[in-house]
């Protein structure tokens, strides 16, 4: 899939959840052996939710380091996404599998520059969920 600039975002966001959706990912219970697939969105089901979820929050870029008399500068692109699973194991299993589909497949147009990941727990609605975050970085010459 071509990027283009007058529709930068959607096609960024199109484009890994297609390869999100097609990596078809799954938790594994160690305990059990049993997988439960993953529910790709747009945004947290905020109900009771019996199976992993991974979000692809709205991609944020930025245009810096302007060249004078130039229209050429620095173009990075980032993109949130979210893991949400009920332990630790579940949402390193989910962020494993999406850090391995985006770095496994480049994105035409735009070259993969960082990774960071962040964790944190939420329990919304008593319904204890652990969250980790994973920021993908591209730059778009």
């Amino acid at each position: 899939m071509a990027i283009s600039d007058n529709s930068l975002a959607v096609d960024v966001w199109t484009d890994v959840r297609a390869r999100l959706v097609s990596a078809g990912l799954y938790v594994t219970n160690s305990q059990t052996g049993t997988t439960t697939s993953a529910s790709i969105r747009a945004a947290y089901n905020d109900r009771q939710a019996v199976r992993p979820q991974v979000i692809i929050n709205p991609i944020s870029n930025e245009e810096s380091d302007w060249k004078f008399g130039s229209s050429e500068g620095k173009k990075l692109i980032n993109i949130f996404i979210e893991c949400y699973y009920k332990n630790t194991l579940g949402i390193d299993q989910l962020a494993d599998q999406v850090s391995t589909v985006l770095k496994a497949n480049d994105i035409d147009g735009i070259n993969l520059v960082g990774i960071t990941t962040d964790y944190a727990f939420t329990d919304p609605n008593e319904a204890k969920f652990h969250m980790k975050t994973i920021t993908f970085t591209y730059d778009r010459e």
